[in-house]
């Protein structure tokens, strides 16, 4: 019943866009149904606003948008996390990873007053994109079913987006995220995933406590869904290389087991794609993946959901 009325929630504003919208009917975890291309987009080439990897499935069909962040507020870059994000393309999505700066170093970490950014500008890529992407692959792209996806302070970045925009998005995925703009309820009813691992509140904490996933929780609106997987950190999203980067700089706290790391990733595209394959392509079976533990291939340290409104803040 709570699946249902969540799914309600989302439906009313749910919109199809140049035909029906393709809806992944696998496992999110296991099934890997579409091959994907991906398309670079940089500033000195197309003239973009921002440097963007695009994913996105080869075959033709009317697939729903998402919108990727990645950490250090949009400083790491996208391609760190492609193994990711190319699986999630894979459910039939176009996935946009858009980079604030390209290529970053910290003299420009410096210069930018604490990694503060215009978030406009990020509007301003979706615009162009819009237009640039109406020829380029043999998909057709329903921007009007957009999903917000982020890591870690890239959040923060999202997060001003929904608050700016609310309208402009119809669900949000919060991975392992951290904002000091977490501070007072957020009344915005889309539905949001908020996710936490262990080992990031551990030792040199990479997701700090009072600005995590459970801050984000307590103060979303509603619907959501927060969960925490056990014996997994912060870098362990990662492609290899940079996941081999962070461990070496002894700075955030990731698993060390290597070869468990491409289960993990297999996990974390999995979780996410189910939440979207529910949200965008209106799938209602699919939020069973991240709600019921027995069909959840990893160890949990906390699983709450809030699918039907009726916890919201006083």
């Amino acid at each position: 019943m709570k699946i249902l009325l969540f799914c309600l929630l989302f439906g009313q504003h749910f919109r199809m866009y140049g035909g029906a919208i393709y809806v992944d009917k696998g496992n999110p975890y296991t099934d890997q149904p579409l091959k994907v291309g991906e398309l670079t987009i940089s500033k000195t080439a197309q003239k973009s606003p921002l440097h963007t990897k695009a994913y996105f499935p080869q075959e033709a069909g009317t697939y729903p948008v998402v919108v990727f962040i990645g950490g250090l507020n949009g400083y790491i870059l996208v391609e760190l996390y492609e193994t990711v994000l190319y699986r999630i393309a894979s459910h039939g999505f176009i996935v946009f990873g858009i980079d604030y700066r390209f290529p970053a170093d910290n003299v420009q970490f410096e210069k930018e007053n604490n990694l503060q950014q215009d978030i406009s500008i990020f509007f301003d890529q979706y615009t162009w994109l819009q237009n640039y992407m109406s020829n380029k692959t043999v998909a057709t792209i329903a921007w009007n079913t957009t999903g917000l996806v982020c890591h870690s302070s890239g959040c923060d970045v999202t997060l001003k987006m929904i608050k700016e925009k609310p309208k402009l998005f119809k669900s949000t995925v919060f991975l392992e995220p951290y904002s000091q703009d977490v501070k007072d309820k957020i009344d915005i009813k889309m539905p949001a995933f908020m996710y936490g691992t262990q080992l990031s509140e551990e030792g040199n904490k990479c997701a700090i406590p009072g600005y995590d996933y459970n801050t984000f929780y307590d103060l979303w609106s509603c619907p959501k869904i927060v969960m925490n997987v056990a014996d997994f950190g912060h870098c362990d999203i990662l492609d290899p290389e940079p996941w081999a980067a962070c461990r070496d700089v002894h700075h955030c706290k990731i698993t060390t087991n290597t070869t468990k790391l491409p289960e993990y990733h297999e996990f974390v595209q999995g979780a996410v794609s189910s939440f979207l394959v529910n949200t965008l392509q209106n799938r209602t079976d699919a939020l069973k993946y991240i709600t019921q533990k027995l069909l959840i291939p990893l160890n949990l340290l906390e699983l709450k959901t809030d699918l039907n409104c009726t916890k919201s803040l006083n």
